[in-house]
């Protein structure tokens, strides 16, 4: 199994992240202030903008009409990144289709599968999986999930993410991780989180040894 994270994977969606977080923050009447902006790229949920804005813990009223806000501003502007779509393709006629594709991401599923559509990216996927109903990467509960969903072993899998807490959650799923350089996080922090894999471009994947022995499948 191939599961990709999704912002700042396969899709640059920072600017529309900011955007709909800049609306969330102005119906609480919160400025968005230029250090909790930076976190747009940093994979974070909602519960941490929140925090960090108000100094309270993410419950109650005003939490609840910061993420509405949040989800109806949310609009998909962003486009793959850089060989992701040729990438995709090649990676589809090279492994056997008992190698499943899924997408594992903290947003929740209808909003992820809405994403992946209208990016163009939807042929290619087996599966979708937001983070709704259960806890965020790092915890590993996703990967699980979609394992147990589309009959998959995890490990024989293969995690492609761009922050801490995929190559985490990768690890405590007994994944190989794969960490992207061009998201979130720079080259010398993800280094730091040791990754098993970092490539800079997304179609460095057909050459890594994991994806290769997933090929073999096919031929065994």
């Amino acid at each position: 199994m191939l599961i990709f994270d999704l912002d700042g994977t396969l899709v640059d969606s920072f600017a529309d992240i900011r955007a709909a977080v800049i609306q969330a923050f102005t119906a609480i009447g919160r400025a968005a202030e230029g250090d909790l902006l930076t976190l747009c790229r940093r994979g974070i949920g909602l519960e941490r903008f929140y925090e960090g804005a108000t100094g309270r813990p993410p419950v109650g009223d005003e939490f609840e009409r910061f993420v509405t806000v949040y989800r109806a501003s949310y609009e998909t502007r962003g486009a793959p990144f850089p060989r992701v779509r040729e990438t995709l393709a090649e990676l589809r006629r090279r492994l056997p289709r008992s190698v499943r594709f899924a997408v594992a991401t903290a947003k929740r599923t209808d909003v992820a599968r809405r994403v992946v559509e209208s990016t163009g990216l939807a042929e290619w996927f087996d599966f979708v999986r937001g983070s709704d109903g259960l806890p965020h990467k790092p915890d590993p509960a996703v990967l699980h999930d979609i394992a147990a969903q589309t009959a998959s072993s995890l490990d024989r899998a293969v995690l492609v993410g761009d922050t801490d807490r995929d190559v985490l959650a990768a690890r405590a799923a007994g994944c190989a991780s794969v960490a992207v350089t061009y998201g979130g996080w720079s080259r010398d922090e993800l280094v730091a989180i040791a990754p098993d894999h970092l490539i800079d471009r997304f179609d460095e994947l057909l050459d890594l040894e994991p994806v290769a022995r997933l090929e073999q499948l096919g031929r065994s």
